[in-house]
């Protein structure tokens, strides 16, 4: 075994080839399988199955899946087992040769009877055994190895559910298949399988010639899972026949051989486990990192979509709102022309025909503070001062509009508070946007002036002071309203 290694490892060392490569690579995963050491028989075959996938050699690819497969059967993997039946199978989708794809299909399915037999499944497994004659059949020649195998299979199988007629009969026929061939692993199988027959028949007789038989691959087969069927098997004749003394060796050689076995399946099998715990720490840690980001996502995404929703409300509010305003300025045009067309003087105008920002008079709020007439005279100036632009001058006062409206502060800031519902400030300020806005709505040469020279323009002392009062006066900020102005027109 260890020659034969060594010539497998010089044949890889001077391959120059990945098929050459996988091909040496493949000869030591063999040796090693039969040797029972399936740890590094399945780390060469992989180590093939990594040289393989990056060729396009559907063939060798079906063999390594193929041998993988088997490998993980026999440690009971039976998961990674099904996937690598499975990659073989649809390799052999890739490859036109039929003699190659029924070779492999009958393969795996010899496979899925293994699978079902180690289950306990026998029917089942007589069912795979006969569907993969079947491939075999087609092969319809070099196929004696893998049909002699099926009789064989099919042998075990009818003996595990106590149909020894049928089960010698399949026996029988693979040693009438194997007796011009020297005896292999299959054929000392055979010969178990027929010795157990007869162990159950109490023939100890025609059991002594197939233990016999056994017993010269039982010390010398490479092939340790062989040798440990052969020891079970031979332990039975020597219990019947009272052989304490063989009985003894044979369990002890046993023991032996199934300590190695084990160490080395649950060596493999822990640190496939082990691997496999720290793939899937790996994958939970890359799970949990995503499901952050996909939270973060959807808040984000939430959160934009709250936004958007809080500003198309806003901007629907500031559309209505500016439709207000622009229809608002449009009528006080229209009024404005119609009093400058009839020539009313603005002093004449009754309190009740004011259609602007005056309300009822309450009578008695005025007792006490002026005659009627007087209210309704600074009415008429008032009338009077916001048809100008005076109320545009910087730092204009209390007492500045007073005398131009003839009185006193007190009056005037009765006359503004009880009829414009404002105080002086106040008053102006609306006057300012009233004005700003008209000339925004009409006249477009406007709408290209900075904020800071419109601010000016109506007597705000700063851009931000006329900011702060055109949104409280309208409830839009003056860029928002130029920029709905222009996409009107």
């Amino acid at each position: 075994m260890k020659k034969a290694l060594k010539i497998a490892d010089s044949l890889f060392s001077i391959s120059q080839t990945p098929i050459l490569k996988t091909k040496s690579m493949m000869l030591s995963a063999t040796l090693y399988q039969q040797s029972g050491d399936f740890k590094k028989a399945i780390q060469y075959a992989l180590k093939s199955e990594e040289i393989i996938n990056n060729t396009d050699n559907e063939l060798w690819k079906a063999r390594i899946y193929g041998f993988l497969a088997t490998q993980y059967r026999i440690l009971k993997l039976y998961k990674n087992s099904k996937m690598y039946m499975d990659m073989a199978l649809e390799a052999c989708k890739r490859i036109d040769d039929p003699k190659f794809v029924n070779n492999t299909k009958g393969l795996m399915m010899q496979e899925m009877a293994y699978y079902e037999s180690d289950l306990e499944n026998y029917k089942k497994a007589i069912y795979y055994i006969n569907q993969s004659q079947l491939h075999f059949d087609l092969v319809k020649q070099n196929n004696d190895f893998f049909t002699l195998n099926n009789e064989q299979l099919l042998g075990l199988n009818y003996y595990k559910l106590n149909d020894l007629g049928k089960s010698t009969q399949h026996y029988n026929k693979a040693l009438k298949m194997a007796k011009d061939n020297p005896p292999n692993f299959i054929t000392y199988l055979v010969y178990n399988g027929l010795a157990n027959i007869y162990l159950d028949q109490k023939n100890l007789k025609e059991a002594k010639k197939y233990v016999d038989l056994i017993q010269n691959a039982s010390d010398k087969s490479y092939y340790l899972e062989l040798r440990n069927v052969i020891y079970d098997t031979s332990q039975r004749y020597y219990e019947l026949t009272k052989d304490i003394e063989k009985l003894s060796i044979t369990r002890i050689k046993q023991d032996s051989l199934q300590e190695g076995l084990l160490k080395k399946s649950d060596h493999f099998i822990d640190e496939s486990y082990l691997h496999l715990n720290k793939e899937n720490i790996t994958i939970q840690n890359k799970y949990q990192n995503h499901q952050y980001i996909l939270f973060a996502c959807i808040l984000l995404l939430s959160a934009s979509i709250i936004l958007f929703i809080f500003y198309r409300k806003k901007q629907k509010k500031a559309i209505k709102r500016f439709k207000e305003i622009v229809k608002k300025a449009n009528e006080k045009k229209s009024l404005l022309l119609d009093e400058s067309l009839s020539h009313q003087a603005i002093e004449d105008t009754p309190i009740e025909a004011e259609n602007l920002t005056t309300a009822p008079v309450d009578s008695g709020c005025k007792v006490g503070i002026m005659p009627i007439e007087t209210e309704e005279k600074l009415i008429g100036k008032l009338k009077k001062f916001e048809r100008t632009t005076l109320f545009n001058r910087k730092n204009l006062s209390l007492p500045y509009l007073a005398a131009y409206c003839n009185t006193n502060t007190r009056y005037l800031s009765f006359v503004i508070n009880t009829y414009k519902k404002k105080d002086f400030y106040n008053y102006i300020n609306e006057l300012r946007i009233n004005y700003i806005i008209d000339k925004l709505t009409h006249d477009p040469e406007y709408r290209k002036f900075k904020i800071a020279i419109l601010a000016e323009e109506c007597g705000f002392s700063s851009q931000n002071k006329f900011t702060a009062v055109f949104k409280k006066e309208t409830g839009i900020i003056p860029s928002l309203f130029i920029k709905l102005l222009d996409e009107k027109t």
